[in-house]
């Protein structure tokens, strides 16, 4: 119980690492607020899972909604310990035929929505002297990809982001952490391969970069971003942690 009364929000919780990270979390003992885009899809989550989860609807990229949602937070608990920004919008396109609206919007669902989250919520970690971060960025935040400008460029943003958060508030008792998943199973890799036109081969190609030969599962990343929300992960500061099968590794 690793988690035991600790009180946690996730964005992004309904589904993949998000859904993943909650059932995770509850697992060791959380208390969890689903801040999502879905909020029936958290719904139907929580009432699986319990009194543990709550919902609330926030859309990550309106400063509203997000204080909204701290205000919920902090109604019920008091006091926030853990935050994960894992909330996410992918684009599959050329620099040249995003629009502005298409980069708006994965620029501020990515990387706004974090910032916006740490506005409102860590001044109050920082007052108690304790809490965690964990930034859910992507493995297009490290490396290079076509096709990938606005994604890669707000994945790789957050990963500076949370290291800039650890540095300026590393004496503070809240810690910011990343973690960069690569190529996970989950819904929104669902939704990349039907935009290709054989799915079969896009699924194959996509389990190829992986050097252990397989796709990696939301579970596996939940077990990381898991670590960083414990006790486990004391001395980690800014660290950035990628779950990726061994891709960065070759």
């Amino acid at each position: 119980m690793r988690l035991l009364d600790r009180t946690c929000v996730v964005t992004g919780g309904s589904n993949g690492i998000g859904e993943a990270t909650v059932r995770r979390f509850v697992e060791e003992g959380a208390k969890v607020l689903i801040a999502d885009l879905d909020k029936a899809a958290a719904d139907t989550l929580a009432a699986e899972l319990g009194n543990a989860v709550t919902t609330i609807h926030c859309d990550v990229r309106f400063e509203e909604d997000v204080k909204r949602v701290a205000a919920e937070a902090l109604r019920q608990w008091d006091h926030v310990d853990v935050i994960v920004n894992n909330a996410g919008s992918e684009l599959n396109r050329s620099y040249d035929e995003t629009t502005v609206e298409e980069w708006d919007r994965v620029q501020d669902t990515d990387l706004k929505g974090p910032w916006l989250l740490c506005k409102h919520l860590v001044p109050h970690m920082v007052e108690r002297g304790s809490g965690s971060v964990i930034n859910v960025a992507s493995l297009n935040g490290l490396v290079g990809f076509p096709l990938s400008s606005a994604y890669g460029g707000a994945k790789g943003g957050l990963v500076v982001f949370t290291k800039d958060m650890a540095i300026e508030l590393a004496s503070s008792g809240v810690r910011f952490n990343c973690v960069c998943p690569g190529v996970i199973d989950t819904p929104m890799m669902d939704r990349w391969t039907k935009l290709m036109p054989d799915q079969g081969e896009a699924k194959a190609m996509l389990t190829g970069v992986m050097p252990i030969g397989r796709m990696g599962t939301a579970h596996e990343v939940a077990g990381a971003i898991l670590f960083f929300a414990s006790d486990d992960s004391t001395l980690c500061q800014g660290s950035v942690l990628s779950v990726d099968g061994g891709f960065t590794a070759q």
